[in-house]
């Protein structure tokens, strides 16, 4: 940006009276040192000096319109980046507090691409707040600021994405896939948001996988199958997921679909398998496939199910 600077031409010194030039000439330095701040990327110290030439062109009047302008222009940038430089240090309430400013300039003076940037800033700074109070456990202060976001602008995504954080620290699976889901469509045709949409569907995936992995434990087979069967539509399934969509199928007696889903899981685990081959092994002699139950019984190697595996093999099922 070009930064015009201002001085006063010795004939207009001879017309105004001493008083008049005195103080349009501390307005038009006032706003030389300004830019001189700006230029240096000193934005709060520049708000300081093109405020204080605003308020010394005002008391002038007319006559100082033209740099009146000038510092008007040159206020709005400097309270736009200064909001700016604030957001990035993570001072929140005084980041909104410039861009609001910079914000309600831009509409006096008619200059639409920062008032619509204002705007967006304003709503990512109370998004990020939410998200920072979220990590300290303050869960509705973290909805205010979402709300406030929402207020500011409706289709701020990143106030969306907080929100399903927000709803995931509660165990709200439902709102939080709303949520995702909302991230998702204001952002999947943006090419500038794939990581963000990315990173949507990544917390929607592992809250539903583990969600499921919690009503496991508790022996709540279908609602651990719902939450894992809604995973899968976030993200590529991994052994984990397959072998606990196994475990619930299990639970509930659909040994082909347990079968299925132990099968699968096994593709994708490169380690230690022997847990699935267990649900697995289980799996077939639900179904009455007591050869192939003896068979993968006798695969688990280690962890916690080989003792009951191997009193499957000889007492139960008595393999040869």
């Amino acid at each position: 940006m070009v930064l015009r600077k201002w001085g006063l031409l010795f004939g207009m010194l001879i017309f105004f009276s001493g008083l008049f030039a005195q103080s349009l000439t501390d307005a038009g330095e006032k706003y030389n040192a300004g830019n001189e701040k700006y230029k240096a990327r000193e934005y709060g110290d520049a708000v300081k000096l093109y405020e204080e030439a605003f308020k010394i062109c005002k008391s002038i009047g007319a006559s100082a319109t033209g740099l009146q302008t000038d510092v008007e222009k040159q206020l709005m940038n400097a309270y736009f980046l200064n909001g700016l430089t604030f957001y990035k240090r993570r001072k929140f309430d005084e980041a909104i507090v410039q861009l609001q400013k910079a914000g309600k300039m831009a509409k006096e003076i008619g200059n639409k691409v920062i008032q619509k940037k204002s705007v967006k800033y304003i709503a990512r700074v109370h998004a990020s707040k939410g998200i920072y109070l979220l990590k300290s456990k303050d869960i509705s202060g973290a909805f205010a600021e979402y709300d406030k976001a929402l207020k500011v602008k409706p289709d701020c995504s990143n106030a969306f994405y907080g929100r399903a954080l927000a709803y995931k620290d509660k165990g709200d699976m439902e709102q939080m896939k709303l949520n995702v889901d909302k991230v998702i469509e204001l952002e999947v045709n943006n090419a500038k948001a794939i990581k963000k949409v990315a990173k949507a569907k990544r917390l929607a995936f592992t809250g539903l996988m583990n969600a499921g992995a919690e009503e496991l434990k508790k022996e709540h087979d279908q609602k651990a199958l719902g939450y894992l069967t809604d995973a899968l539509k976030y993200g590529k399934g991994n052994a984990d997921i397959y072998r606990y969509i196994a475990i619930a199928n299990l639970g509930l007696k659909k040994w082909d679909a347990s079968i299925k889903a132990s099968d699968k899981s096994l593709t994708l685990e490169k380690n230690n398998k022997s847990d699935i081959y267990f649900t697995l092994a289980q799996a077939y002699q639900g179904k009455g496939e007591n050869s192939k139950a003896c068979i993968t019984f006798k695969k688990v190697k280690n962890g916690p199910n080989v003792k009951v595996a191997k009193y499957q093999i000889t007492q139960v099922l008595k393999c040869k």
